[in-house]
């Protein structure tokens, strides 16, 4: 453990095309959350071991964005670029150099930043929310009204947080309920609901948003240790982003998410893929190598890769 509360500069060093992947350098990052700006050029990767969000741009180069000391670790991370804000989930794992008792497994909050200075906006409290159950702010979405939602992974919670950042607890449910991680990725359909995963089953869940008492599962495949949900914009296909089996499963439902079924399954070039982006047509997943730090006595490294899912 003393080896992730080091204090370790944090140095930037290139990125380059590896035909269709995108592998950047940046000592220790361990990012977990990713998105993009088409106006930017550029990723926007969080950090877990930071508590940091940075930019990857064309040029080759990452910068860090922000650099808050409220955020001990960065975890799910939305770049919305009509808002030009950049949202953050922060908790505490126990691997960030600002790692300390009093936040670790505790700490949920919802960051809110301008995407082109990294100005603060506002910094929501979740967990204050939810003062007597685990708290661990993890993924995020925002509807088409400009809410948020973040999951809680160790408690059966979806958080919602308005354009002015006060945060609610837009619903809870006993299917949620599990020792360890449950709640992961989160995607909004533009059909009035949310995708949810839930790691530990791997199942899929649907909530409607005018009624978030209404929650069903989705009859699909079961993907353990599904993270991260990218949904297409003809809300049609999602991935889902598995680093329990290492690997990234396309699904497609013609029923409005009712049913869905595997069209395609792609393994990742790297170990512990997280989250992902939907850019120009393509899909981008973030290899994260979360196993390392995690992982106590492993070697540190700092190369990570943003791979291509055709």
């Amino acid at each position: 453990m003393n080896k992730f509360l080091k204090i370790i500069t944090l140095l930037g060093t290139s990125v380059f095309l590896n035909a269709q992947n995108v592998t950047f350098n940046a000592t220790e990052l361990y990012p977990e959350g990713i998105g993009y700006s088409t106006k930017n050029k550029s990723f926007y990767v969080s950090s877990l071991h930071y508590g940091k969000i940075g930019k990857v741009n064309n040029n080759g180069k990452y910068t860090v964005l922000v650099d808050d000391k409220e955020i001990v670790s960065a975890i799910g991370l939305l770049a919305d670029e009509k808002a030009n804000r950049v949202y953050v989930a922060v908790s505490d794992p126990g691997v960030s150099v600002k790692t300390n008792a009093a936040t670790q497994m505790k700490l949920a909050k919802l960051g809110c930043y301008d995407m082109t200075t990294g100005k603060r906006i506002f910094m929501a409290d979740l967990g204050a929310l939810n003062p007597n159950g685990g708290n661990f702010a993890n993924d995020i979405t925002k509807d088409a009204e400009g809410n948020v939602y973040v999951t809680n992974s160790f408690s059966p919670i979806i958080y919602k947080i308005d354009s002015k950042g006060t945060p609610t607890i837009f619903t809870k449910n006993d299917a949620w309920v599990a020792q360890g991680f449950s709640l992961n990725g989160i995607a909004f359909h533009n059909k009035g609901f949310l995708i949810v995963a839930q790691s530990n089953t791997g199942l899929l869940f649907k909530v409607d948003l005018k009624n978030p008492e209404k929650v069903s599962v989705i009859k699909a495949d079961s993907i353990k240790g599904a993270d991260g949900l990218v949904l297409n914009p003809n809300g049609k296909e999602l991935i889902v982003i598995s680093n329990e089996s290492k690997s990234i499963f396309k699904l497609q439902s013609d029923d409005n998410w009712a049913t869905a079924k595997t069209v395609s399954t792609t393994a990742s070039v790297n170990t512990f893929p997280t989250t992902g982006v939907f850019v120009k047509g393509k899909y981008y997943v973030l290899n994260a190598k979360l196993n390392e730090i995690f992982t106590p006595g492993a070697q540190l490294t700092s190369n990570y890769v943003i791979q291509e899912v055709k």
